[in-house]
């Protein structure tokens, strides 16, 4: 009975834990001293236009599918969130998907294809990337991360070649 209630008091301070207010700034901490390691980028500020060009001013992606058979616009998101993470220094990082010319350029024909709200804003970014410049993978990966209210893992800096790949052999090798 002892044992029960032992970690039945164990996991209340887990739960708690990480829906308290400690749990954000220990985040907010570790992505300070991921920013210390890394230089920003600087922003594309054309690129932010077009993240910043809906009605109401702020990146806001909609969960619905659409009737032409592409993924919903938060999926289309996701996937190139997903992607940035090989490219970016983040305290956490949640999914993986590797970057690759084939997919760089299905990513792209989907855009294009699509009625996204930030149809211009993927394909503009996607451009680069097709043509090997990632310098934009930062503000990508912010912009989507802060629609999706992120507290911890904001990307603060690219990561070096080595950690790069390094990153792809845990991920995808």
């Amino acid at each position: 009975m002892a044992v029960v209630a032992v970690l039945g008091v164990i996991a209340v301070g887990v739960i708690a834990f990480n829906f308290s207010d400690v749990r954000n700034s220990i985040g907010n901490a570790l992505d300070q001293s991921v920013a210390e390691e890394a230089e920003m980028p600087e922003e594309d500020e054309e690129l932010a236009a077009l993240a910043d060009s809906s009605s109401e001013g702020e990146f806001k992606v909609s969960d619905e599918k659409s009737d032409d058979g592409l993924p919903s616009e938060r999926q289309f998101a996701d996937s190139l969130h997903h992607m940035t993470h090989q490219k970016v220094k983040a305290t956490q990082k949640w999914g993986h998907l590797e970057i690759t010319d084939e997919r760089i350029e299905q990513k792209y024909e989907t855009a294009k294809e699509s009625n996204y709200a930030y149809r211009e804003f993927y394909m503009k970014a996607l451009e680069e990337w097709m043509e090997g410049d990632f310098s934009n993978a930062v503000q990508v990966h912010n912009t989507i991360w802060n629609e999706q209210n992120g507290n911890v893992g904001k990307a603060r800096g690219f990561m070096t070649p080595e950690e790069e790949m390094e990153y792809k052999i845990r991920h995808f090798d």
